[in-house]
């Protein structure tokens, strides 16, 4: 088992009680926002939009979290920030939960102020100049 399946009956619990669960994340797809050990608090999915953080599970049983650049009638187009390659069509039932907040060298850092805003929005940018330059090589 790897360690997002160890603590996913936790996660649950917790948003059956309507609270939140931080946990520590592991690997580079979100760089340089997030890093292996930063910390992130998810609450419940409710809704989605773009630019929202979510953890989801994919249909092969693994754990992702990545951000929302697109949102379908009936689906979510998601990457990761330190990626250019789009999963397409991911279905709300496979989300998890949302990034609220995240703590970082210490600090915590809450997706609703005026700082990570502007982060966002350079990000889009970003990722779009990475998904183009794909597939316009």
């Amino acid at each position: 088992m790897n360690r997002m399946e160890d603590i996913y009956p936790f996660i649950l619990e917790a948003f059956s009680k309507d609270l939140t669960f931080t946990f520590p994340i592991h690997g580079t797809s979100m760089l340089p926002m997030l890093k292996t050990g930063d910390l992130v608090t998810i609450k419940k999915v409710e809704s989605l939009q773009k630019g929202d953080i979510v953890l989801f599970r994919r249909f092969d049983e693994s754990f992702v979290l990545h951000r929302i650049i697109r949102v379908n009638n009936d689906s979510y187009d998601i990457v990761g920030d330190h990626q250019g390659i789009v999963e397409k069509n991911v279905l709300f039932g496979q989300m998890i939960g949302v990034v609220i907040s995240y703590n970082k060298n210490g600090k915590e850092h809450h997706m609703k102020n005026l700082r990570y805003k502007i982060y966002k929005a350079l990000v889009r940018i970003t990722l779009l100049r990475k998904i183009f330059g794909r597939i316009f090589k």
